[in-house]
């Protein structure tokens, strides 16, 4: 016959059930003042995870193709851009002619263009359709910003003039063009062409021939 202390025990709960469920809850929550959520610390994530996560934070971003860029017209042909760099405008239409600008003559040259010195001088068609088969425009020298081209008449351009009659006949005249920067050699050399081309010299023209100097071009006539 069983005790009747046996049947209180089965009529009660268990103990021992109770006191482990005691336990875990409060097994957070001890020596801590934050919250149980907080005080239980995230496990940390593997290389292998966060690559996933990465992947799927990408996939979920919204990706816009770019436009593809049309080319319209004909690519241009080899050496066309560097001729366009080079190309060289000699007349403006939109300029104001100049009224009264005289024409470079052989009288000018020399002793007779004393008195046009500080004034500019126009070049006829021929003289500048030689001066363009020598070469002896540039293309910073701005021709483009006149109606039609013309050199300014120096002191210097006199002083050249003359000797250049001088050996005309017979001789050989060597002269040497030297000067700092932005002075005006290259303008001085097209105005030394355009009076031997005047006087029906024949000239050649070597352009950028560099020596051993800070020379930008020679003109043999």
């Amino acid at each position: 016959m069983a005790s009747p202390a046996c049947w209180k025990c089965l009529s009660r709960p268990n103990s021992i059930q109770l006191t482990s469920q005691l336990q875990s809850r409060t097994a957070t929550a001890a020596f801590s003042t934050s919250l149980p959520v907080l005080a239980t610390a995230a496990p940390k994530k593997t290389m292998a995870q966060k690559v996933l996560a990465s992947k799927a934070n990408q996939s979920k971003t919204l990706r816009l193709k770019k436009k593809t860029v049309v080319k319209s017209g004909k690519p241009p042909m080899p050496g066309e851009r560097k001729a366009m760099r080079k190309r060289i405008v000699l007349s403006n239409t939109n300029a104001l002619a100049v009224p009264g600008l005289q024409d470079l003559k052989k009288d000018i040259v020399g002793h007779g263009g004393a008195e046009f010195v500080g004034k500019v001088i126009g070049l006829q068609g021929q003289t500048v359709d030689s001066l363009r088969a020598a070469e002896a425009f540039k293309p910073q020298q701005s021709w483009g910003l006149f109606r039609r081209p013309g050199i300014l008449v120096r002191e210097e351009t006199i002083e050249l003039g003359e000797k250049m009659i001088a050996f005309e006949k017979e001789g050989t005249l060597k002269l040497v063009l030297d000067g700092d920067r932005v002075t005006g050699k290259s303008l001085m050399l097209v105005s030394a062409m355009s009076m031997a081309f005047v006087r029906g010299w024949v000239v050649l023209n070597i352009p950028e021939g560099k020596l051993h100097g800070p020379s930008n071009s020679q003109t043999a006539c």
